[in-house]
């Protein structure tokens, strides 16, 4: 099962994989506002995680 961190940092990263940066700290601070916001609604529509294989 990928947790809901996992697959929040992933989409995270995907969105600003196109975006540049000033420097490394603006990097982050854009990461994280961007990763709370979609943890928080896996967190709150998939509060056990999301199963990769279901019924495995």
């Amino acid at each position: 099962m990928i947790s809901n961190e996992q697959r929040a940092h992933e989409i995270a990263i995907a969105l600003l994989s196109k975006k540049e940066f000033n420097s490394p700290v603006d990097a982050y601070h854009e990461y994280v506002n961007v990763l709370l916001p979609i943890l928080k609604e896996f967190d709150k529509d998939f509060p056990d995680g999301i199963a990769e294989h279901p019924g495995r």
